[in-house]
């Protein structure tokens, strides 16, 4: 079996990428992967990554454009028995490729698309993207998706069948060594909390450092990048915490854990601004839960769900920063070791070893 494997990113950083593709090489099969500059890694195993330009002059949407463009007669020329499309925006070249020679097409949906935050206020862009998904859904063998909700709201958009479920795991972190992470950046703290992601609007991270000013026995880390980075050092600045606060910058996949579970809590306060933040259940709950990190997560349906079913941790209330603060104070003195246990517990339901074999059948049955 060959596969092909679309992703507008440079993959180097994507965890569930690597994940599927980890798999499907352990399988046995051929793998090619169209990702974008940007990253580092030449490859993949034995699978060749192609890199595909991200020019954005005159325009940004050049990007998304040529891509598919380029990323289509790429597809075409490997000729692979499965087109695999992560998200909406390489779906146009996975359904052309495989309408060229052949093949199938899974569709890996892992927001709701047209109800990103960053669509927002923008109609016109936000019904072209909503006119392609409509088109190019039913094209396509397969629909794949990480939650129940967003299944539900697939199914009720385009009429078609219930989407798979693959949720955003992580593995079961049985090898994890926590790195310290008041030696690695010079904290003093007796707790440290940690939020990992993307640093961008609607993640709760200026929320996040408000709470900080009343947890004064409390440091925070940051694990990644964004467009907000230069803001969370101007705000904590500003605030007079940035000795307690810290931006470690991107960490490669197979690190991440042993940084996650040096801390003694993760922060995920995704904020309610679009359906699609609504609705999430994002891979860093999951790789929290790995790393016996108990979540404390914002009061959103899917979170609060598998946070509360399994008493992992704390959703916190909408309030202001000082009441949220001692609601996070009264649970890391007084309910962090009963949380540890059941995420101890509960890591070896929500994982990969488990969730990863949805794939892996499901490729099996398209061929």
């Amino acid at each position: 079996m060959h596969i092909v494997f679309f992703i507008l990113n440079p993959f180097d950083y994507d965890s569930r990428a690597q994940l599927i593709c980890h798999d499907i090489l352990s399988s046995g099969w051929r793998l090619d992967i169209i990702a974008t500059i940007g990253g580092k890694i030449p490859s993949f195993g034995n699978a060749d990554i192609h890199r595909l330009p991200q020019p954005v002059w005159p325009t940004r949407k050049r990007r998304f454009i040529e891509y598919n463009i380029r990323a289509t007669s790429l597809a075409k020329r490997l000729r692979a028995d499965i087109y695999h499309a992560v998200d909406l925006d390489t779906l146009w070249a996975a359904v052309n490729a495989a309408r060229t020679v052949g093949g199938k097409v899974v569709y890996e949906s892992r927001e709701l698309y047209t109800e990103l935050m960053s669509l927002s206020g923008r109609p016109i862009v936000r019904a072209f993207w909503s006119i392609l998904e409509k088109k190019l859904i039913r094209k396509v063998d397969v629909v794949v998706t990480v939650n129940q909700a967003i299944a539900e709201e697939m199914t009720k958009r385009y009429r078609i069948n219930p989407p798979e479920i693959v949720m955003n795991v992580a593995r079961s972190g049985e090898s994890i060594e926590p790195i310290d992470l008041r030696k690695e950046f010079n904290l003093q703290s007796k707790f440290v909390l940690i939020f990992q992601g993307i640093l961008r609007p609607g993640q709760g991270i200026l929320r996040a450092i408000e709470l900080i000013v009343y947890l004064p026995e409390v440091s925070l880390v940051f694990i990644g990048d964004g467009p907000l980075r230069d803001t969370i050092e101007k705000r904590a600045n500003d605030l007079g915490i940035s000795n307690r606060v810290r931006i470690a910058g991107k960490i490669e996949p197979g690190r991440l854990a042993h940084y996650t579970s040096g801390a003694d809590a993760g922060l995920i306060l995704i904020e309610p601004v679009a359906l699609n933040n609504r609705l999430a259940l994002p891979q860093k709950l999951f790789q929290y839960i790995s790393a016996e990190t108990p979540p404390i997560v914002s009061d959103l349906p899917m979170l609060r769900q598998i946070v509360q079913e399994d008493k992992l941790g704390l959703v916190l209330k909408d309030g202001l920063p000082k009441e949220s603060a001692e609601a996070v104070r009264d649970f890391l003195n007084n309910g962090l070791e009963m949380a540890i246990g059941q995420c101890r517990i509960a890591k070896r339901k929500y994982c990969w070893e488990i969730e990863g074999k949805k794939f892996i059948n499901l490729y099996r049955n398209l061929v």
